[in-house]
């Protein structure tokens, strides 16, 4: 029988913050879940901590980045709910909770939403391109690691876009928004986001990728915007 919730965890070469990550999965006070891992070939001792946590779906990736790891994690999945984690990040204790607590109290509702916190282990040291303020206060925040959402919804909306290498999430989330699919947020902080030197984001945004992908992103929403007048 399948686990109700299925967390899809992507990594690579992830050993720096993986045992953190995992167990505050472990710690949840929700226990009705998977935990499938897409790993992306590493080198380094991510595979001995992830055999540390019994149970734990060890996949090898298809593709490249991390848009194919979610969606290949998505594939193999047979459960309701879909969630996402990444390597670098933990979750409240509650966090799994407040998502199923919150979908299934009212029919009829997909996915939820909750608020992000913004750290830094290393605080005078900000990169390139992260505002300092948002670690002032939890925010509310569309993005994998607030989000939980029924299994279904990539088969209304698609898949994330695999040509995109740091925004697959940005466009999948804006579409999601903008479906008018019944939803509820949640007020609480669920996710401890990790801001640090390798992000894929920040990293990115030293370079041209991250302001093309947006770019690419913009455009396609107004040809959509035209195609439907």
């Amino acid at each position: 029988m399948s686990a109700l919730v299925s967390i899809i965890l992507p990594t690579y070469n992830s050993e720096s913050f993986l045992m953190e990550c995992l167990k505050s999965i472990q710690g949840q006070s929700f226990c009705d879940y998977e935990i499938i891992n897409i790993d992306a070939s590493s080198s380094d001792g991510t595979m001995e901590i992830l055999k540390t946590f019994p149970g734990i779906r060890i996949i090898k990736q298809n593709g490249v980045g991390l848009a194919s790891a979610w969606n290949q994690g998505i594939l193999a999945s047979n459960s309701k709910y879909i969630s996402f984690l990444d390597s670098d990040d933990w979750w409240n204790p509650n966090c799994l909770q407040l998502h199923v607590d919150s979908l299934t109290n009212m029919p009829g509702l997909r996915y939820s939403i909750g608020k992000v916190n913004f750290f830094s282990d290393n605080p005078q040291e900000f990169t390139y391109g992260f505002k300092s303020s948002l670690l002032s206060n939890s925010h509310q925040a569309l993005m994998p690691g607030c989000f939980m959402g029924e299994r279904t919804l990539f088969n209304d909306l698609g898949f994330f876009d695999e040509s995109l290498r740091v925004a697959s999430d940005i466009q999948w989330f804006h579409d999601l928004k903008v479906s008018n699919i019944p939803h509820v947020r949640i007020e609480e902080n669920l996710l401890n986001k990790r801001i640090h030197g390798n992000n894929l984001s920040y990293t990115t945004s030293k370079t041209n990728t991250y302001n093309d992908e947006l770019l690419q992103v913009i455009h396609r929403r107004l040809r959509n915007l035209k195609s439907n007048d």
